[in-house]
This record gives structure tokens, sequence and C-alpha cells, in this order.
């Protein structure tokens, strides 16, 4: 009986408070990666020690670069696509693969799948025939700035800014 109530007093305190630290003796949240191991080993890292720091908080936020982040994401730096989609010659363009996009069909009608509400989306147009694009996606209303006829064999880049439920489109022709 006494093994067991030292056991559990011995890991109570696990239970009670637990955060894990790599490379860090003091971690800000629930889990906590130092990658250069520059912190201090009290106290709170300065702005240039946290660019290298990885977080989810106690209510479940992610920072990168930053151990207080505000939003469900919040990343203090650059981030990019590994590489652009490929839709073939197809006209649905799924952007759960990127934020950039490109397909070899001509103008006509594309359906977007997976934009969402905050997200900004390019799709390059790249075919040989010369027109008009139209676009559709579930919930959401587009509203052209200049939609331009293309013009054959080149590449014409649609930016699409997603606010609420509408989407707005922004056409560079020519290109």
């Amino acid at each position: 009986m006494i093994k067991i109530c030292t056991l559990l007093f011995t890991f109570s305190g696990i239970l009670l408070y637990s955060q894990v630290g790599i490379n860090t003796q003091s971690p800000s949240g629930i889990f906590h990666v130092d990658a250069s191991k520059d912190n201090p080993s009290t106290g709170i890292p300065n702005a240039t020690q946290q660019t290298n720091d990885f977080i989810i908080t106690n209510d479940g936020k992610v920072g990168i670069g930053n151990i207080s982040p505000t939003s469900k994401l919040e990343v203090d730096g650059s981030s990019t696509n590994k590489s652009a989609y490929n839709a073939g010659s197809s006209n649905i363009i799924d952007f759960s693969k990127s934020n950039l996009a490109y397909t070899s069909a001509s103008a006509g009608a594309f359906t977007l799948n997976n934009i969402k509400d905050g997200g900004t989306y390019t799709l390059s147009v790249r075919g040989a025939i010369s027109g008009n694009s139209n676009f559709t996606s579930s919930g959401f209303t587009f509203k052209s700035v200049n939609n331009n006829t293309t013009i054959a064999n080149t590449h014409t880049l649609y930016t699409f800014l997603v606010i609420g439920d509408i989407a707005y489109v922004y056409c560079v022709r020519g290109l």
C-alpha cells in the first residue's frame, strides 16, 4: 500500500501540470521545441531566440517562430508551398493540393474545390484557345475585377482573394 501511495504521489505532479520541452528547460506550452537550444533556462525567450521555436499552447494554438500565437496557426517568417498543383488539362482545380495551380486547359468554366474564407489562390491557365473564364465553387460567389479575354498560347493568371463567401477575381493575361 505504501508503494502505491508513493507512486501516486510521485506521478501526480505530471498529471496535473504536464509540459514537454525539447532543447528547453522551461517550456512555454504543452509542447515546446527550441531548435537552436538558445532559450534561457528560466523566463521567456526574447524575439531573436523565438525565431527557431515551435510551440503548441495550452489552448491548442500553434506558433512557429513565435511562442505566443494568437491564431490557430501563426508563422513568424515566410511559408511557401512545396510545389504548385498541376491539374493537367482539367478544368476542375483542387486547391487542397496547393494554393498555386496551373492547367493546360483553355479558358472556360472552371470549378474550384477546397477554397476557404481568408485564403488567397492563384491559377495559371495555359490553353491554346482564347476566351473568357468563369469560376464556381460551392458556397461562394465570384466577383471579377477585370475578367479579360485570354490570349491564345499564353499564360493567364487568375488570383482569387476569398473574404467570407465572396471570391474576388483578378486577371493578368498574355504572359
